[in-house]
């Protein structure tokens, strides 16, 4: 390929868009400009969030109850590798929780916790599908951080049930 020619040679790539599950998608970190949790969401940019600090939740609540088949979550990007989720965790609120109270780790509200970011700023997971059909997926910052976080790639998968 002539490098001349080709206008994405040599660009940082900042996000990698993915066709999710419907949702409502509500984010408790204010956004920088446009870069807004729902625009990453469906695929248009990368969410760009100020400090966020211990208890901040992004949650994606779907429209339709689903079997939650994996989860990609990337935070940072090429032109901010430090903007990432720290000491944050991905929970599940289920259709039917309670049957795993006793198993499970629940939080104080009643989501499964079935994840967490790494130190390279992912959170990826197969799920188990035994888990049950989860009715909304979040992010939980358990630390103030002293960066902002960029979420750069979000990929939800699961089957549509019942």
């Amino acid at each position: 390929m002539d490098e001349s020619k080709d206008k994405h040679f040599g660009k940082v790539v900042l996000f990698y868009p993915h066709t999710n599950p419907e949702a409502i998608v509500v984010s408790g970190i204010k956004c920088y400009k446009h870069y807004s949790l729902k625009r990453a969401y469906l695929g248009e940019t990368f969410f760009w969030g100020l400090l966020p600090q211990a208890g901040d939740q992004l949650s994606f609540q779907f429209r339709k109850p689903l079997t939650l088949r994996r989860y990609f979550f990337r935070s940072g990007n090429g032109e901010h590798p430090s903007d990432k989720f720290y000491n944050t965790t991905i929970e599940a609120l289920l259709v039917n929780g309670s049957q795993y109270s006793n198993s499970l780790n629940i939080t104080a509200d009643g989501f499964v916790v079935i994840g967490k970011f790494d130190n390279s700023g992912i959170a990826a997971a197969n799920v188990d599908e035994n888990l049950g059909r989860v009715v909304t997926l979040r992010l939980h910052v358990h630390s103030d951080s002293d960066n902002w976080a960029i979420l750069s790639e979000i990929h939800i998968q699961g089957d549509f049930t019942r």
